[in-house]
């Protein structure tokens, strides 16, 4: 079977968050071939997209190994032969030979039949990226560590932090993701959804199916925490660049999976920008036109960074912080200076 390797490294990337980092699901770090798709399961997440010249394979191949051969090799055109325990694959004077396992055994009956596909809304997107960052990375509240998708909402808070954004048509259900799904759904230009029984599906318009497992359980409600009256703070307008350095020691490189944080603190006319990771720290003091008021703050900076390019100011209250724009509002619990 001749293939274009560019085609089939495309496809291959297209299904690599449905990989496992561990082997704990039999063929969980494999790349399953099935009529004329690839797909890939993990237990959280499964996806699928079309392969072209494949077609009469099945069966299932190490992920790794197959992703670094092809793309070390040059050829454009290759050779893929399926034989008993084995796939051959040719590509000019090159020749390799990987495990293949004919018999597929990943529980894809888990993700269920995909019914009628709907068009999503086409702010769903973007108001995915916006709230997922605030969800909670502490599993003993499971389902602040998903992102709730109502039918004309999406929202997330990791009970310090709560953002709700306002979607301009609805969607066809209610049903609750984990954000480490949602971190990976976001890189798709995803059109339609099906909404199953305990997976929910998406489709891009190039035919990939990411389809991602939900979480049982009741969202609670934040509406009441949402409107809040206070006095305007307008950010200093350098405080961009200041992030952008803050950025560099927020990052945790050890914990990948940990959102980096920046501290923001104003206090006698200063905004006071601090950030910490296993390699050191950083700090640096910007002025302001506030000089009485005073607040402390923790919040995703790639996050606050996004907000900064949307809005220079919010409302600061009692014990909250508020940023909003047209359709989305964004609610902090803030500190004094007691409990810092």
């Amino acid at each position: 079977m001749k293939v274009n390797k560019v085609e089939l490294l495309e496809a291959l990337e297209k299904v690599k968050p449905g990989l496992a980092n561990k082997e704990l699901i039999e063929q969980s770090t494999s790349f399953a071939f099935i009529g004329d798709r690839v797909v890939t399961y993990n237990d959280e997440i499964s996806v699928s997209h079309p392969v072209t010249g494949l077609e009469n394979m099945r069966g299932a191949v190490k992920a790794k190994a197959l992703y670094e051969f092809l793309a070390k090799v040059k050829d454009e055109e290759i050779e893929i032969e399926q034989q008993e325990n084995q796939v051959v694959i040719k590509a000019g004077r090159s020749k390799a030979g990987l495990l293949f396992e004919q018999e597929i055994r990943l529980p894809l009956e888990e993700v269920g039949e995909i019914g009628k596909w709907k068009k999503i809304p086409e702010d769903f997107l973007p108001a995915l990226s916006l709230c997922y960052p605030a969800c909670s990375s502490d599993m003993s509240r499971p389902i602040l560590t998903c992102v709730n998708v109502r039918e004309d909402k999406v929202e997330a808070s990791d009970s310090y932090q709560i953002i709700q954004y306002q979607l301009k048509k609805k969607m066809p259900g209610n049903f609750l993701i984990p954000a480490s799904s949602v971190k990976e759904l976001i890189k798709y230009d995803i059109q339609e959804i099906s909404l199953g029984e305990n997976w929910v599906h998406f489709r891009t318009s190039e035919g990939t199916i990411f389809s991602c497992r939900t979480v049982e359980g009741e969202f609670p409600d934040v509406e009441r925490f949402l409107d809040i009256e206070g006095d305007e703070f307008t950010f200093p307008g350098d405080m961009r660049e200041s992030l952008n350095r803050a950025n560099v020691f927020a990052k945790k490189e050890t914990d990948v999976s940990t959102i980096p944080t920046v501290k923001v603190k104003a206090k006698d006319g200063e905004l006071i920008l601090t950030a910490q990771n296993e390699y050191g720290w950083f700090e640096e003091r910007l002025k302001t036109e506030h000089k009485d008021v005073k607040f402390s703050f923790s919040i995703g900076i790639e996050f606050l960074v996004s907000l900064f390019d949307r809005l220079r100011s919010c409302k600061i209250s009692d014990r909250k912080i508020s940023f909003a724009g047209d359709s989305w509002k964004h609610v902090i619990a803030v500190m004094s200076e007691d409990e810092e």
